[in-house]
């Protein structure tokens, strides 16, 4: 390599070298940073040369700071006066992301249930490598949990397509699928036992209890729905124009993504009304934790709290039913009547 190419390459290889192998907690003085350049490029290079070039990267903005600085007295050899040179040391590469906002992406990855086991383990490597090798180090102690649950490979996919036809405001053609005993997706059939494919118009991609969910309108309806991403086993984009939203019962005034997602818990479709619903005092905080601050209160007195708000009459059947020893509906009707012959086929089942 010609000697210009060599100092032009320095800077580079310490930039390299500040990223991989520092952060705060971390940093290198200039000689180990020398060492690196000697043991990882086979290149001597001495403190005075890393200086100067990491002077450069800092002038040009590159995130690159000295964590400590120390002031020493020395002699002006011009004016013979004693003057403080202040000397930077231990420097470090600030990455963009803390280890703190790392972990917490991570985490969100652990957790997911519509991210495919083997993807989560790449993403989560290359989040790891974001920050310097001491974090990474601490990343071989992190596990993705449900290597053996089932798995929609296309996910990604999906994901890429719904989200242009959502920008480009065009039509998709799916296969939805099911899970079988076998644990892979099947396809929907029509009664004739040909493969189902279903005309959709995507408004918008959603993220709800560690799922994807598409919410859309099936084109032979006017109504909102709602679908698994992860459930989509096929997808073809096409050239037609989606239905326009005003034309989706629900959707006429626009979508209002966080009405939407509290009025449909765990994305249940149909349109919101009025529910009223009585719950344990010590059982508000739940209450909050699923609905927001969407819920009006009213102290019942004896250590009772009446609770009201719009929300899909689906989802609430569902909510109300996994909290039916505390969660009292008293209205509507008909929800309550739906409730109470859910309880007793539930008593049925276990022969009560």
């Amino acid at each position: 390599m010609p000697a210009e190419s060599g100092k032009k390459i320095i800077i580079l290889h310490i930039l390299t070298i500040l990223k991989n192998y520092t952060d705060f907690n971390h940093p290198m003085t200039q000689q180990e940073i020398a060492d690196r350049l000697l043991s990882d490029y086979g290149m001597t290079v001495n403190r005075a040369t890393v200086k100067r070039n990491i002077a450069d990267l800092m002038d040009a903005g590159y995130g690159i700071y000295p964590k400590d600085e120390i002031d020493r007295k020395v002699v002006n050899r011009e004016t013979g006066e004693e003057e403080v040179n202040t000397i930077c040391t231990n420097f470090y590469y600030e990455h963009e992301f803390t280890e703190s906002e790392l972990h917490m992406l991570i985490d969100g990855l652990l957790f997911s249930r519509s991210v495919p086991y083997h993807q989560r383990k790449k993403l989560i490597k290359k989040l790891g490598e974001l920050s310097s090798s001491h974090f990474s180090k601490r990343m071989r102690h992190v596990h993705s949990m449900n290597a053996d649950s089932p798995e929609n490979k296309n996910l990604f996919y999906n994901i890429e397509v719904l989200d242009e036809a959502i920008t480009n405001g065009k039509q998709v053609e799916i296969v939805y699928g099911y899970y079988g005993t076998d644990l892979k997706l099947h396809a929907r059939k029509n009664a004739d036992g040909s493969v189902k494919k279903q005309l959709l118009n995507p408004y918008q991609l959603v993220a709800s209890e560690g799922r994807y969910y598409l919410i859309c309108n099936k084109d032979n309806y006017d109504n909102v729905a709602n679908y698994r991403i992860d459930r989509i086993m096929d997808i073809r984009p096409l050239s037609t124009p989606s239905k326009p939203r005003n034309r989706v019962a629900g959707l006429e005034d626009g979508l209002k993504l966080e009405k939407y997602l509290y009025q449909h818990v765990n994305m249940f479709s149909g349109d919101p009304e009025r529910v009223e619903f009585i719950v344990p005092e010590s059982f508000v905080s739940v209450v909050i934790d699923f609905f927001g601050s969407h819920v009006s209160f009213f102290d019942m007195g004896d250590g009772f709290i009446s609770c009201s708000l719009e929300v899909s009459l689906e989802a609430m059947r569902h909510w109300a039913g996994q909290f039916a020893d505390v969660v009292r509906v008293v209205s509507p009707e008909c929800l309550v009547e739906q409730i109470r012959e859910h309880l007793r086929k539930a008593n049925a089942n276990y022969g009560m």
